[in-house]
């Protein structure tokens, strides 16, 4: 079972989304988005949540992101980190900043 120890090279972190496309590659409906996270620098993100966004919809908006994993490949597509989102019965709905704040660089820590 995780503990808490293994968050210490994960973070949890906000970001703006600078593009972002359909990944037509993908077995499932996807974005792939483009996310600046500040000092971090500009991170992708394979995110299959098309049932309440389009890529349109989605540029320039915050999100919050898990960082600190390896990168993986979605359909040809490079995801170095997780989008957050709560699953509903219509969808993932992204867990976003109620209001502006600022990219969450690399000192960003998760609170309890």
């Amino acid at each position: 079972m995780p503990t808490i120890t293994d968050w210490h090279d994960l973070r949890v972190r906000t970001g703006t989304v600078m593009r972002a496309e359909p990944n037509t590659a993908a077995r499932h409906p996807a974005l792939r988005l483009w996310i600046d996270f500040g000092e971090l620098g500009v991170l992708q993100s394979s995110a299959k949540i098309t049932d309440h966004y389009t890529a349109e919809s989605l540029v320039g908006t915050q999100v919050v992101a898990v960082t600190g994993f390896a990168p993986l490949h979605v359909a040809g597509f490079r995801s170095d980190v997780l989008v957050l989102g709560v699953i509903t019965e219509g969808g993932v709905v992204l867990l976003r900043p109620d209001r502006p704040v600022a990219a969450s660089g690399p000192r960003a820590t998760l609170t309890s």
